[in-house]
């Protein structure tokens, strides 16, 4: 701006250096803002949708990328501080870039992202893309009934990974909580706990990691209600293709299999998995515990009692109405939880068994000198490395080169180390996990 000797006017752009960013280019626009929950003018429209028409201008100046596309991601112009209502902001902007197209048909440019930080947005991007403009033409692939599944996903690491575990002996997944989020089952997602939970929501409560260390309960049937509803829905969850998937390409190799999971949900089992083929250290929805952890045996098998209360949960408030269903333990007669590790009471007792069949199973896949294995990592972040990424990590420089890693994920957490992925002995695919799932085991 101080080399113009102006401010930049709504709707106008300047593109700037990417600097440090992955990108060339930064286009810079300013768009209306108004007051919270104020309706956008006749004025304030056409400044937002001359936004987007400046972006596209100045995009059309630059040079594409090597491989000849240009691409611009749009967020979503003035809709954060500056007050545009999403809906309508949508709206503008997919018809703004329309107009532009139509009217700019020999363009260069090549892609052009909606860029959605929210549920709320993707949903309200989705209803609007959902019926295109006129003039637009929907391109298919001939096979529609694949339509609806994840984009496609190709990169030389796909290539890479596909090839270690066709020669593999053995394998090992390793899962943590962006598999169950492939797969919809999201808990950092507002729009999965609105559409399961809404009788809580009072409680401030608006993901189903923001029930993790809640004690903010008015009374035992309330979180007992939430539990039972929590564990329902997952008891009730879809089968899952990509879980399918998995397991029935695990299952080609035998007793040389393991899964190792963070995740608590039981979807491997649900799915087919046998169970003498999984290790849950952080626990597991199908138990429940004293919460004193009064003796090693103060544990219940959970799905009787689940199946039980669906009953007696209130339609609306979703508490617990019937207090003869809240579980106690039959020991000490106090409160009970579901087996996780959420605290120092955690009882590992009924996991034993599945933490020595790892054991024996690394220990093998160690001892073996003639023995290739490979980890695929699934949706494993940083939320809780030491319970799965940093011992696979260590796993492979154990290995003697015998053992790889594959990392499969979305954004930063998704690297390897650089001296692995330098001695060939790891990599990484950043994509949706369900996507990768398809075309790594085809």
């Amino acid at each position: 701006m101080a080399s113009r000797d102006r401010e930049i006017e709504s709707g106008e752009a300047i593109v700037t250096d990417g600097y440090c960013l992955p990108a060339r280019h930064v286009v810079h626009t300013v768009g209306p803002q108004l007051r919270r929950g104020a309706e956008p003018t006749a004025k304030q429209t056409k400044q937002l949708a001359q936004c987007y028409r400046s972006v596209l201008d100045a995009v059309e100046t630059l040079s594409a990328e090597p491989d000849g596309r240009k691409i611009v991601a749009f967020c979503g112009i003035s809709t954060g501080l500056f007050a545009f209502p999403a809906r309508d902001a949508a709206a503008i902007a997919v018809k703004a870039v329309a107009e532009w197209l139509e009217n700019n048909e020999e363009t260069s440019i090549t892609d052009i992202i909606f860029n959605t930080f929210t549920d709320a947005d993707h949903a309200t991007y989705k209803e609007t893309l959902a019926s295109p403009p006129q003039t637009w033409t929907v391109c298919l692939p001939p096979s529609s009934p694949r339509a609806d599944l994840p984009p496609f996903v190709q990169c030389d690491s796909l290539d890479r990974a596909r090839q270690w575990l066709r020669s593999a002996d053995s394998v090992v997944i390793s899962a943590g909580a962006g598999l169950s989020a492939s797969d919809g089952l999201d808990y950092t997602s507002q729009a999965l706990f609105t559409k399961h939970f809404p009788g809580f929501l009072k409680y401030g409560l608006r993901t189903l990691y923001s029930v993790f260390g809640f004690t903010g309960w008015p009374t035992e049937q309330v979180r007992w209600g939430y539990y039972f509803t929590h564990l329902g829905m997952v008891r009730s969850w879809p089968e899952s293709a990509m879980y399918r998937t998995l397991v029935s390409w695990l299952s080609k190799y035998g007793k040389n299999a393991h899964v190792r999971t963070s995740n608590a949900d039981g979807l491997f089992i649900a799915n087919g998995l046998p169970a003498e083929r999984l290790s849950t250290p952080q626990g597991s929805y199908g138990v429940f515990q004293c919460l004193a952890n009064c003796r090693p045996d103060a544990t219940i098998f959970s799905a009787p009692l689940v199946a039980d209360a669906q009953t007696s949960l209130d339609p609306v408030s979703q508490a617990l109405t019937d207090p003869s269903k809240v579980p106690l333990c039959r020991f000490c007669g106090g409160k009970m939880n579901i087996c996780v590790r959420a605290g120092h009471w955690f009882n590992e007792t009924p996991f034993e068994e599945g933490e020595k069949k790892w054991k024996e199973f690394r220990q093998d896949i160690l001892r073996h000198e003639n023995k290739t294995t490979v980890v695929l990592e699934l949706g494993v972040g940083m939320s809780t490395p030491g319970v799965l990424r940093w011992p696979n990590e260590d796993l492979v420089m154990r290995g003697g080169g015998r053992i790889k890693l594959v990392r499969v994920g979305l954004g930063p957490e998704t690297a390897v180390p650089w001296d692995l992925e330098e001695d060939g002995l790891a990599t990484s695919i950043d994509g949706d996990i369900s996507g990768v799932v398809r075309e790594l085991l085809a």
